[in-house]
């Protein structure tokens, strides 16, 4: 797994255990980043400063877009609404469109596309990798990605 990759997992994480817990964002990105620098729990390698920041900049960008991001979604959403969608799926969504529009640089939708697919197949389903895909491919038909720094 590349180091990009296992830095947008990591951010799905820290995403998710705010959910749950009702801690900030940047505690428990600082619990997931010292999960991954311990060396004793063998979760992998640590990621070093620049690619740390690279998911805190995402996590950022992320969390002051949401309201936009969430816009994109719903209106990508056909027969379903944002509340209905599981907490992963929601997450998984609201991270890859904050990484094609508001991310700098922004991430070429093919690579999010994928990276949030095998993210749904990682942390839900087959299923929910193919309902991802979907709703990625109607937001990018919607939005040029290229358009400005919100898509529109």
């Amino acid at each position: 797994m590349g180091i990009r990759s296992r830095g947008r997992k990591a951010l799905l994480q820290a995403r998710y255990a705010m959910e749950v817990n009702s801690g900030s964002l940047l505690v428990n990105l600082e619990d997931i980043r010292l999960l991954l620098a311990d060396s004793d729990l063998g979760l992998g390698v640590p990621m070093d400063s620049e690619d740390w920041n690279w998911v805190s900049d995402l996590a950022r960008a992320v969390h002051y877009n949401k309201a936009e991001i969430n816009t994109k979604i719903e209106e990508a959403l056909e027969n379903w609404t944002l509340d209905r969608l599981s907490l992963v799926t929601r997450l998984i969504l609201q991270q890859a469109v904050g990484e094609m529009y508001f991310s700098e640089p922004p991430t070429p939708p093919p690579v999010v596309i994928d990276e949030s697919i095998n993210l749904a197949k990682i942390f839900d389903t087959d299923e929910t990798a193919g309902f991802v895909n979907g709703v990625l491919d109607a937001i990018i038909k919607t939005h040029d990605v290229s358009a400005s720094p919100d898509g529109n």
